[in-house]
């Protein structure tokens, strides 16, 4: 028997879904403002406090911004040193995961309780020691100083790759070793397969993590033409004082944003699978 839902039962939910459309719009806004903004015409832009269309929807701020400031130099930027920083986190940390996930050696544990400490270690901390190292390397103001000291800050990928690979059953590389498969083989042709989805989570979360370096850049990128946009946009501020370019600002502000949500929506099916295993089965 079916039960009918009762007028306060009704009203409950018709209260969680108001609240809940009102979260999302208020969540939104701020990111709705800023595509109409980069479409409207610089000078219409404060005209009206809310608009969810460009008014005279055109490509002018775009090219007032570039005219101005080398944004597609700072985009290739920070393609860049995202990728980079992503490939160089990789690198260190899938071995390191299949390491302590599948491998046994003297002081794992200890190791890994070690890595997994660095976690709760705040990043901010190390700015200053890192930052005096980079000027006695004097290696300010170079790719190498925005990329290589944001690399090793991989306890979390460290810990979700060891999860990944213990989740494998061990049967499979049972089989592999009665099949002559060496270490670097099970590692190669076996485990790295099949943990994919796990792989391009990391890679999504990092990319995006490195895209969005900015105390670290503004420290040691000097060189207008070296900036990433995240670092280069606070020029828009700094060059414009009070008669601010709000189009050309947020031009740049959505051009900084776009290839991040490419990425994600590329890598969404993996994401999920990634990060939450079994919604299938329910």
């Amino acid at each position: 028997m079916i039960s009918r839902p009762t007028p306060s039962h009704t009203f409950h939910r018709l209260f969680i879904h108001a609240a809940l459309l009102v979260t999302c719009f208020a969540t939104i806004f701020p990111l709705l403002w800023m595509v109409t903004a980069a479409f409207t015409p610089n000078d219409l832009i404060l005209a009206k406090a809310v608009r969810f269309w460009p008014d005279d929807p055109t490509l002018s701020n775009f090219m007032i911004a570039a005219s101005r400031h080398p944004i597609w130099i700072w985009l290739w930027n920070s393609f860049l040193t995202a990728t980079l920083i992503t490939i160089g986190k990789l690198i260190l940390a899938v071995p390191a995961g299949y390491a302590f996930g599948r491998m046994e050696f003297p002081g794992r544990q200890a190791l890994f309780w070690f890595i997994i400490a660095t976690m709760s270690f705040p990043t901010v901390i190390a700015i200053i020691p890192t930052y005096i190292a980079v000027v006695k390397l004097q290696a300010v103001d170079s790719y190498g100083a925005m990329i290589i000291p944001s690399i090793p800050y991989i306890g979390f990928y460290v810990f979700y790759m060891r999860q990944a690979f213990r989740s494998l059953p061990s049967s499979i590389f049972e089989a592999a070793k009665i099949d002559g498969a060496n270490l670097w083989r099970q590692f190669i042709e076996i485990a790295v397969p099949n943990v994919i989805p796990a792989i391009a989570a990391l890679s999504v979360i990092s990319f995006m993590g490195a895209w969005n370096i900015y105390l670290w850049g503004q420290l040691v990128l000097d060189d207008a033409f070296k900036k990433t946009l995240t670092t280069g946009i606070a020029t828009f501020a700094d060059l414009e004082g009070a008669d601010r370019a709000w189009g050309p600002l947020m031009a740049t502000s959505l051009l900084s944003i776009l290839p991040v949500l490419l990425v994600f929506l590329s890598a969404q099916r993996f994401i999920v699978d990634a990060l939450a295993p079994g919604i299938d089965e329910k």
